[in-house]
């Protein structure tokens, strides 16, 4: 058989990927493709998902592809080492020893194999086939070197590093379902649509909105999501804003433009990063003006919000109420916020009182 191989982190697997494993199988004529997540990248410091998430994430992202499977015998080792791709082909020669194993990297480590621990022992075991990827030659003397085949595919422009910074296209759609469900790489991902104040804001209140959750038995995961996602539009463009809102939130239009982000935060949720939860996006939808119909989740977002100690004035207390007591923490917001503007003749939105009535005042206006 003529298995193709591809080790790396996959962090997290890409559209890429997946071409150069389509071309592999053709153009070499491979029975099999198997894709080898690193347990510990001798080229990073650190992977950002565990091991065993990156190893779903290959498996969503090839499971219409029968051909093309996981590989886990670097995941699967005991050590914590560094995995060198040396030690792994010689496991891989003892387990498929009448097979030929092509050992495929793209021209950027094609162009450093020099580099490679026993790189000239490596190029004895294996076929080594080298494949294009954008802004490198196309050709190296290692190449010749290390007795390379080279494919003359489309260059492979997709990269995790711009995936991590947001490049949300480059990503496979249950991928992507799969990390907006997990909370992976979002914090990176949401980095450029924010200036460096509302970056620390939205960092400082996930971590907030997760402690609350985690202290009132509430899902710490889905906290951090939310927090972490309340604010993605608040720096929206006016135009592309107001296009939304009278698109799909007509009916809010005439609300104060700074709190239209509530709801199109949401929208970007639900179709740019895939958020199908909809307890989440309903917290994120109710982060500024609350509502009548708070869950516990919302309460926690919408205190961890107002009390982000970023804000520059003393929250420990109310932060501890909300720790022990979400509901009484979230009356406590309200009550302060509705002090503090009768205090400063603030204008209050009349939506406010309806909130106010039902969980301060306990009337129900329904």
């Amino acid at each position: 058989m003529n298995i193709g191989l591809l080790g790396g982190s996959f962090d997290p697997i890409h559209k890429g990927h997946i071409e150069i494993a389509k071309d592999a199988l053709s153009l070499l004529s491979l029975d099999s493709f198997y894709f080898i997540p690193t347990k510990n990248n001798p080229w990073k410091d650190k992977q950002n998902a565990p091991g065993d998430k990156r190893k779903e994430m290959i498996e969503i992202a090839i499971h219409q592809e029968p051909k093309m499977k996981v590989c886990t015998i670097e995941l699967d080792s005991a050590s914590n080492e560094k995995n060198y791709t040396i030690d792994t082909i010689h496991a891989l020669r003892e387990m498929y020893p009448n097979d030929n194993l092509y050992y495929l990297m793209g021209m950027d480590q094609a162009m450093a194999f020099e580099k490679w621990k026993q790189a000239e022992e490596i190029s004895e075991l294996v076929q080594l086939v080298a494949f294009n990827r954008g802004s490198y030659p196309i050709t190296h003397p290692n190449l010749e070197t290390y007795h390379f085949i080279k494919m003359n595919n489309v260059e492979i422009t997709a990269s995790s590093t711009e995936i991590k910074e947001g490049a949300l296209d480059m990503l496979d759609k249950d991928v992507l379902k799969y990390i907006s469900k997990n909370g992976l790489y979002l914090d990176t991902m949401i980095r450029n649509r924010m200036k460096e104040k509302r970056y620390k804001h939205t960092l400082s209140v996930a971590s907030l909105t997760r402690d609350f959750c985690k202290s009132n038995g509430i899902d710490p995961l889905k906290g951090y999501i939310a927090g972490m996602m309340h604010d993605v539009a608040k720096e929206m463009p006016h135009d592309q804003a107001k296009k939304l809102m009278k698109k799909h939130y007509a009916s809010h239009l005439d609300q104060p433009e700074p709190i239209w982000h509530q709801w199109l935060s949401r929208y970007v949720c639900e179709n740019e990063f895939l958020i199908s939860d909809e307890e989440i996006l309903k917290a994120i939808e109710d982060h500024t003006t609350a509502s009548t119909s708070m869950s516990l989740l919302g309460m926690c977002l919408y205190c961890a919000d107002k009390l982000d100690p970023l804000r520059g004035y003393d929250s420990s207390e109310q932060i501890t109420l909300c720790k022990h007591d979400i509901e009484a923490g979230f009356r406590n917001c309200l009550t302060d916020f509705y002090e503090f503007s009768t205090k400063k003749h603030r204008p209050i939105d009349p939506c406010f009182f309806e909130v106010y009535d039902k969980y301060v005042k306990g009337v129900n206006n329904d």
